[in-house]
């Protein structure tokens, strides 16, 4: 009889549509024109149940050629696809006469042992494909790049020293000089580090712990946000280290891209800073794997495996050997379960450090009183912009880019949206008509669908609007407008002359000799929504506190707009490790990642059901749990109203099942599977063999399969 869940109707019983479990093959001794004849290919091929390695035959002509990690071109079926070789010996457990290989793509080989491992590693914790992280770890081939490599490299160049770099850098933090020590003579510490404000948490930091690691024969791995971060930080590292510094970014185009991975694979490139394409470097002898601002969005791949920079470097580090730090200016609660479970030490300011340090941090009390309406820049804001010019620059950050980015009713508050698409109404400019976010409408003649008025009111003020609020304010002041959608972009630095910088999170320059106060208008709308919006909330307003001086030197950060006093206390107090360890104890009360895993699943409803009933039923033979009795949930299939409300329910012992939910694309829905960080290891494997029949069987349309998705 078959169970049924709600929410998703009867699921198949177990052991009715098999199982993929791995089956032990016979190896015998093969004989070809050439010793080692069998080549071990692992194919780039987006079908999971392909996701596999298979035997091939080496031609004498390409014997020289073949070697681990060459490219080749095969034939599987009537295909002809890529591959890796991924070993080579004289046995294979296939029969009959195996297919030869049919081209050695290059004479390079593109893909290393610890590289593969990795890859490997990967698709097991994210219940996914090798092939999809091959893909991510090797760029696609240039042939006219790959050429011009070979003919300049005639034997590996002499690696220079790095200039010396002064290790009391790391003093201000408790544990910081013990971390660089134990590099420099070729260990492996592993640390998260809750980066200072200003000089004692910039790019010296890093020049030491990577001079260090330099000094011990060994290479460095720097993994940050953003394509225009990666390139300030190695510019300054090639200033301060005195060596080239290589650059992988997923931005760059194919060949500049593939000739700086050959200068990593081929040994020239000792430090390699990048996007969180850099995770996958194959630097040899890697000493020291480094994550800047580890909690930001960009370092989470967009595309299966879907796995976050972070934890593509602690595979690394921990199969290669390596050092391993996360230098961010708060603790994610990530890192912190790092620190909780005793895989990394914790470095952190010292109190008179952290003092030093530290500009003064306040926020004005807005509202008044008898209900009337608040100001959104208070008269203190206005205080603290205009003395703080005769000290240097000030930086203003609002939320939201443009001029009035959400629009809304006059008289009744509703928020305005579009007619033909639904979506959000804003205002580009003054005097202009109302445009639709999504599809570009224009509403010239707009009217309420509440209460049929024509005026229209700001309920978001972007930066644009308040750039020239500032400049009506302050007269005779320079402002300067960074952003993505300002006119002359984002700014990447300004001078120490009295100015003000209006800018929006993520596009705040820095300025020579820090800013002498930061103003944060409508700090409310920085926390976000979702799970982990405290934590973003913290990293958008530490990038903000760290670029303002200290207060011994007048620094004063102000935050306008209602801030929750717990961040604020957070900020003044510098104790982000408290405030992570105490949202992780909240996200273990609720089972939720990083104190347990989730495995997201997104499809039809018909094509959940049965890839379930292939997942429930490898777990149980594999000996995880045990299936819940059908007297437990009667076999109804539930109504659209049921569907949509989901629930919380048992799949097997220690494997809860919760949802459906609506998914992003339409008609579809997701599950999430939840289990221990012990069990997560298994339900893994159980996910990525049942995922491999439901392919293989040809049972129904792909799904979308990540690990602990954002909530």
């Amino acid at each position: 009889m078959n169970d049924s869940i709600p929410g998703l109707g009867e699921v198949a019983a177990s052991g009715s549509q098999g199982t993929l479990l791995s089956m032990e093959l016979d190896e015998r001794a093969y004989r070809g024109e050439v010793p080692n004849p069998v080549a071990h290919v692992h194919p780039l091929m987006s079908q999971p149940h392909m996701d596999r390695v298979f035997d091939y035959e080496i031609p004498a002509a390409m014997s020289d050629q073949v070697r681990f990690g060459t490219q080749v071109s095969v034939e599987i079926g009537s295909q002809r696809v890529l591959g890796f070789v991924v070993g080579r010996d004289s046995l294979t457990s296939m029969s009959g006469r195996l297919r030869r290989i049919r081209r050695v793509v290059s004479r390079i080989p593109m893909l290393t042992a610890p590289m593969y491992a990795l890859c490997v590693a990967v698709a097991q914790r994210q219940a996914a494909s090798v092939a999809d992280a091959l893909r991510l770890a090797i760029p696609n081939r240039h042939a006219h790049e790959e050429a011009e490599y070979l003919a300049e490299r005639v034997e590996l160049p002499i690696m220079e020293s790095p200039h010396p770099q002064d290790p009391r850098v790391w003093e201000p933090y408790v544990g910081g000089e013990a971390f660089l020590y134990h590099l420099s003579v070729g260990q492996s510490p592993r640390a998260v580090c809750a980066a200072l404000p200003g000089k004692a948490g910039g790019i010296e930091q890093i020049a030491a712990a990577c001079a260090a690691t330099l000094d011990s024969h060994r290479s460095v791995v720097v993994v940050v946000p953003t394509a225009r971060r990666a390139a300030r930080i190695a510019d300054s590292l090639e200033h301060l280290l005195g060596i080239e510094v290589a650059r992988l970014v997923s931005e760059d185009i194919q060949s500049v891209r593939y000739r700086n991975f050959l200068h990593a694979l081929g040994g020239e490139a000792r430090v390699v800073v990048g996007t969180r394409a850099a995770s996958w470097a194959p630097v040899e002898e890697l000493g020291l794997c480094i994550v800047v601002d580890d909690a930001a969005p960009t370092l989470r791949e967009q595309r299966a495996p879907y796995c976050e920079a972070r934890d593509v470097l602690m595979l690394r580090a921990h199969g290669e050997g390596a050092g391993f730090l996360v230098f961010s200016p708060y603790v994610s609660e990530q890192s912190a379960a790092l620190v909780e479970s005793g895989w990394a030490a914790l470095l952190r300011g010292s109190d008179a450090a952290t003092v030093a340090a530290l500009p003064r941090i306040s926020s004005p009390e807005q509202w008044t009183r008898d209900s009337a309406q608040w100001s959104r820049i208070p008269e203190s804001a206005f205080a603290l912009v205009r003395q703080s010019l005769h000290n240097g620059p000030v930086l203003v950050v609002v939320p939201r880019a443009g001029y009035l980015p959400i629009v809304a009713c006059a008289a009744c508050h509703a928020l305005a949206s579009c007619s033909v698409c639904g979506g959000a109404l804003s205002i580009d400019q003054p005097h202009a008509p109302a445009l639709c976010r999504r599809c570009g409408a224009s509403f010239p003649a707009w009217k309420c669908p509440e209460c049929s008025s024509g005026s229209l009111r700001a309920a978001r003020v972007g930066s644009h609007r308040t750039a020239e609020e500032i400049g009506r304010a302050f007269p005779g002041v320079g402002v300067i407008l960074s952003g993505a959608q300002s006119a002359d972009g984002i700014s990447e630095n300004v001078s120490d002359r009295s100015r003000i910088v209006v800018a929006t999170p993520g596009a705040e320059p820095t300025a020579d000799g820090g800013f002498a106060a930061a103003l944060v208008l409508d700090s409310r709308f920085l926390l976000g929504e979702g799970l982990g919006s405290e934590t973003d909330f913290l990293r958008k307003a530490g990038r903000i506190v760290t670029r303002v001086k200290p207060a011994r030197a007048g620094g004063h950060v102000m935050f306008a707009g209602g801030i929750e006093p717990r961040l604020l206390e957070t900020l003044t107090s510098w104790r982000h490790p408290e405030a992570a360890h105490a949202l992780l104890e909240e996200r273990s009360a609720l089972a939720l990642p990083p104190t347990a895993r989730w495995f997201a699943i997104a499809g039809s409803l018909p094509d959940l059901r049965r890839v379930l009933g292939i997942i429930r039923s490898d777990l149980i033979e594999s000996g995880h749990g045990q299936a819940q009795s059908s007297n437990e949930q009667p076999a109804i299939r539930p109504s659209l109203e049921a569907v949509l409300a989901g629930g919380l329910h048992e799949l097997v012992t220690g494997v809860e099942l919760l949802g459906p939910s609506e998914a992003r694309r339409p008609r579809e829905h997701t599950i999430y599977l939840r289990t221990t960080l012990g069990g997560a290891k298994a339900l893994a494997g159980s996910i990525r063999r049942g995922y491999c029949e439901y392919s293989a069987k040809s049972i129904g349309a792909p799904l979308r399969i990540e690990v602990d998705p954002n909530m």
